[in-house]
C-alpha cells in the first residue's frame, strides 16, 4: 500500500496530490493519532541538556537493554531512564530502520529526562516527510526499497 500511494507523493509541497486535489498529513493528524502535544517548544539544535548519562551503546536492541537495565529491586536510576527513553525514541516512536540505536535520539532522551516540554509531534511529522521523500526517491532510482522510519503512520 505504501508503494502505491507514493505514487502520488510531491516532495516539494508534502502533500499527495490526487485527480480531487491534494491531501496529506498534518501536524493535528499526528497529534490525535499519536497524543503528543502539538503546543510544546520546537526542537532547536541549541537546546543542550544539564547532565551526562552513562549510557552503553550496543549493536542490537536486545544487547542495548541488556547492558543499560538495573538489577531487580533497585531503584531506577538517571541512566537507566535516559537509556529507556533513548530505546522508545528509536524503536517505538520513530522506528530506526536499522537494528541499533541511533545516537540522533539520545539528546532528546536525556532532555525529556530533565522534564523539557519538546514538540516531539512535530519532529515525528518532519521526519515522516522525509522518509516518505526518500523512499520515493529510492523508488525513482530503483534501488532497495526500505519502509523503515515511522511511516507505520501514514498506514493508520
Amino acid at each position: 500500500m505504501i508503494g502505491a500511494v507514493t505514487c502520488f507523493w510531491y516532495r516539494t509541497t508534502n502533500n499527495f496530490h490526487l485527480p480531487c486535489g491534494m491531501i496529506g498529513m498534518s501536524l493535528l493528524d499526528v497529534a490525535a493519532i499519536t497524543g503528543l502535544p502539538i503546543n510544546s517548544p520546537d526542537c532547536t539544535p541549541d537546546m543542550q541538556s544539564k547532565n551526562q548519562y552513562n549510557i552503553v551503546f550496543n549493536t542490537s536492541y536486545s544487547e542495548f537493554i541488556a547492558h543499560n537495565m538495573g538489577e531487580d529491586g533497585t531503584e531506577i536510576t538517571d541512566s537507566e531512564h535516559v537509556a529507556f527513553l533513548f530505546y522508545w525514541l528509536n524503536a517505538i516512536l520513530f522506528c530506526s530502520r536499522s537494528v541499533q540505536m541511533s545516537k540522533l535520539f539520545l539528546p532528546l532522551a536525556a532532555l525529556l529526562h530533565e522534564g523539557k516540554a519538546l514538540n516531539l509531534a512535530k519532529l515525528l511529522l518532519g521526519h515522516i516527510f522525509e522518509k516518505l521523500g526518500q523512499f520515493v526517491c529510492d523508488l525513482r532510482d530503483n534501488k532497495i526499497i526500505n519502509t523503515g522510519g515511522p511511516l507505520w503512520l501514514l498506514q493508520l
